[in-house]
């Protein structure tokens, strides 16, 4: 019985050892876990994206990518109405700058490219999540003043 005991205080007594040794690295580190949080903050973000929009009904899709080498994002999306482009489905959006700060997927660089007329709208956009899988785009004027709010649902994540 003895024998046993002292068996089972050794493995313990490696576990513990093991344990110990992952916490004082971790530690060391200075973060828990920043690479895992950062994946799990892009994968509520990263996928394509379907809704309608409210202000004129028009079918607005979203593909939402992760930017390789940093923690930035890259958005392109169409809609099947541009208001801002004189009412066309003629036109793409593109954000190559988006990133997540206070759990919100933002950028100052929201570009419509109106391919009808040429000309280039430049807004505000901000990607909250509502739940799970569900976003909501809230697009602006650089100077702030409201221009789109649409609730999106994740069709795919890859």
């Amino acid at each position: 019985m003895p024998r046993r005991l002292a068996i089972i205080v050794s493995a313990a007594a490696l576990v513990l050892g093991a344990g110990l040794t992952a916490l004082v690295a971790q530690a060391s580190t200075g973060s828990t876990d920043d690479a895992a949080h950062d994946r799990a903050g892009a994968r509520q973000f990263v996928g394509y994206w379907m809704g309608i929009d409210p202000l004129d009904g028009g079918d607005a899709r979203r593909g939402i990518t992760r930017t390789s080498g940093d923690r930035s994002f890259s958005i392109i999306g169409r809609d099947t109405v541009f208001t801002l482009c004189d009412g066309t489905d003629r036109a793409i959006i593109t954000v190559g700058d988006g990133v997540v700060t206070d759990g919100a997927l933002v950028s100052d660089n929201l570009v419509i490219a109106c391919t009808n007329n040429q000309s280039k709208i430049t807004l505000k956009v901000r990607y909250d999540v509502i739940d799970r899988g569900i976003l909501r785009e809230t697009t602006t004027t650089q100077a702030g003043e409201p221009v789109d709010a649409i609730i999106f649902h994740r069709v795919s994540s890859r």
